[in-house]
């Protein structure tokens, strides 16, 4: 009974097993990931670090074959050599993001004031299953796509900011570079988590303190997220410059000039930025609608609208009060107005740089995770009153989950063999080179092959212009393997499309290989029907 009484409801590790549990649960009954990107580059990026075959095989997984595999190795490890039940596995990775919400919560619960434990618990777990329900969120929950998992990093950084604010305190300098370092890691793992470090050291400077205690935290967050930085990303940056003359390769290249891809441009995805003056302005009242304006597939998130409104409310009161020399605000015992004057500032910053530089909405779910607590954060500054706040915010809540559509990346019942690849009928490709043609994601089949089959692509989305090293590799391939030992692998649907048949032979023929429809087999997996066909040479 004692140890009962020590372990409260209010106490923080039991919030943590809640979610961790009731998260793991959803990702059970959400399905098996088999997303795009699994199947494309998380599964043989990792495959690709630990067995060495960084130039053994030449774009299976396209140009993400060069993206930092260290958060993928847990899950490739526990799929293809521990061989764990992927449900199992599945409801870990969920838990793991449940994290978020245990965070979300415990931000939440800090940032409010003189109010009773019922009210601060009622509003942090209201604002946790908001943060549950974001159109990328719940999408990625459990699946191996990264942003679920690096947000945690980002959000354990802002919380040793807000637990310190929280408790009218100077931020300590320990949690000053434990939030720094969080970031870092965060940063390391994947770059695009460079928005919300960038972000972070613009939010505190504002942060009520002295300038010189500015500069401090800004120095210690500094040096801190480099030191986590190199911590995940370290490695990868050393193998990178020296196998292929680009610390950050691919990334940046027309700076490194690495002779292996294209030297003429920086790789950049820029299909969803903004098409006018109105979608620059306005974009969040169009995520508010179902459409595909940044995200490859449908989604509906109001969240974002109802916040750029409150945030434009605000800022207009807080100028009109300045115009009006009215520079003293009412004292707000609902909420720490520390914490508001923290994260409004990172969100905007977060927001802004996402805007101009990637407008990809699953880059965003940091935002869409803390979205929730900055709504209750502007409505109590406005109205401080305990029971209109309550009921005004959970309202809100409301209607963000109501018109929710979320992403899908597709899932599939949970199977005992993950992609259920039958490795034994594989053996006879042994010591053969097996040809990709197009930007379909093959490489999680690459790992189940005999361990000195080679893979090349002719085709992808990046690096295989004919001038590019990596191009130049392949030709060699091709030139010193013998017929006999040439084979390509197709998905079956590409052998009814007339126009990618067309494109896949010239493609072919320009390495001067021809395809032997009369000599293939078939090969299925969980996910895909595939063909592995006889490719033979051709003299031109």
């Amino acid at each position: 009974m004692t140890n009962l009484k020590c372990f409260p409801l209010y106490h923080p590790l039991f919030w943590a097993i809640i979610y961790f549990i009731a998260l793991g649960i959803i990702s059970v009954i959400l399905g098996q990931d088999v997303s795009w990107d699994l199947r494309n580059y998380h599964f043989y990026n990792p495959y690709m670090l630990l067995t060495g075959r960084f130039k053994y095989d030449v774009l299976p997984a396209q140009i993400q074959t060069f993206f930092n595999p260290l958060m993928d190795i847990p899950f490739f490890v526990a799929i293809y050599y521990l061989k764990i039940p992927s449900i199992i596995v599945g409801f870990f990775l969920g838990g793991f993001h449940g994290l978020n919400q245990w965070l979300v919560h415990l931000i939440t619960y800090h940032s409010l004031d003189k109010v009773s434990e019922r009210y601060k618990i009622t509003l942090s777990i209201a604002a946790a299953i908001t943060s549950i329900f974001g159109a990328a969120y719940i999408s990625e929950l459990g699946t191996s796509i990264g942003d679920n998992t690096t947000s945690v990093f980002v959000l354990g950084g802002l919380f040793f900011i807000v637990i310190s604010l929280g408790k009218n305190i100077p931020i300590p300098s320990k949690n000053i570079l434990l939030a720094g370092l969080l970031l870092g890691l965060a940063t390391g793992l994947k770059l695009t988590n460079a928005l919300y470090s960038i972000s972070f050291l613009v939010a505190i400077n504002f942060l009520p303190n002295s300038w010189s205690d500015k500069l401090r935290n800004l120095i210690l967050s500094i040096l801190s997220m480099a030191v986590g930085f190199s911590l995940t990303a370290g490695y990868w940056i050393i193998l990178m410059w020296t196998k292929f003359a680009n610390p950050l390769f691919p990334f940046f290249n027309k700076i490194f000039q690495s002779p292996y891809i294209e030297t003429d441009v920086n790789l950049q995805d820029l299909r969803f930025l903004p098409r006018d003056i109105w979608q620059w302005l306005f974009y969040p009242f169009y995520f508010a609608q179902e459409q595909t304006l940044v995200a490859e597939l449908k989604f509906k998130e109001s969240r974002f609208a109802i916040t750029y409104i409150l945030i434009v409310a605000l800022l207009g009161f807080i100028l009109y009060r300045y115009a009006a020399k009215k520079l003293t605000f009412p004292v707000n015992n609902l909420i720490y107005i520390s914490i508001l004057s923290f994260l409004l500032p990172f969100y905007l910053t977060a927001y802004f740089i996402w805007l101009i530089k990637f407008s990809i909405y699953r880059y965003l779910i940091v935002l869409e995770l803390i979205t929730p607590i900055l709504i209750l954060l502007i409505v109590a500054y406005f109205y401080p009153k305990r029971n209109p706040v309550l009921l005004v915010t959970l309202g809100i809540f409301v209607v963000i989950l109501a018109t929710v559509k979320p992403l899908d990346w597709w899932r599939i019942p949970w199977s005992d063999n993950y992609f259920s690849i039958d490795r034994q009928a594989l053996v006879q490709y042994q010591d053969d080179v097996i040809v990709l043609w197009g930007g379909e994601p093959v490489g999680y089949v690459v790992p189940y092959f005999p361990s000195n089959t080679r893979f090349l692509r002719i085709t992808g989305n990046f690096g295989l212009s004919p001038h590019t090293k990596m191009s130049k590799i392949a030709e060699e391939i091709i030139d010193k393997t013998p017929e006999s030992s040439l084979y390509l692998l197709e998905v079956n649907f590409e052998l009814k499309e007339s126009d990618r048949e067309k494109s896949k032979q010239a493609a072919l023929e320009l390495r001067k290989l021809v395809i032997e429809r009369n000599n293939c087999q078939p090969f299925i997996t969980a996910i895909e029907k595939y063909s592995i066909c006889k490719v033979g040479k051709f003299s031109p």
